[in-house]
């Protein structure tokens, strides 16, 4: 029976030996994992704040647009009334030429 012991402790050992390189292996398989699962929760962080910026920038283009459109709207009023403005000056210097020729005669 000491010789059956001896094997069972001798097999022991052994297995004991292999199982801590496989057990060492596994300890930096978990850490990999762990460092994994931080990168991606750091990824989907950024990915959100990302999204945000982009809504951000969409209603900002959306402001922008809409102040361009009254400007636009501006301009157009203020061609308009700068045209009446020349239509008037041109009347008044028609009729300015015509004081100015009754006069002279």
């Amino acid at each position: 029976m000491p010789e059956n012991n001896e094997l069972v402790n001798l097999l022991r050992a052994v297995i004991q030996e292999e199982l801590k390189s496989v057990n060492e292996r596994l300890v930096t398989l978990e850490q990999g994992q762990l460092e994994l699962k931080q990168s991606q929760q750091e990824l989907k962080q950024s990915q959100q704040e990302l999204k945000q910026g982009q809504l951000e920038l969409k209603q900002g283009q959306q402001r922008l647009e809409q102040g361009q459109k009254k400007l636009q709207k501006d301009v157009t009023t203020i061609k308009k009334e700068v045209s009446a403005i020349w239509d008037d000056i041109k009347r008044l210097d028609s009729r300015l030429s015509v004081q100015e020729e009754r006069s002279i005669r």
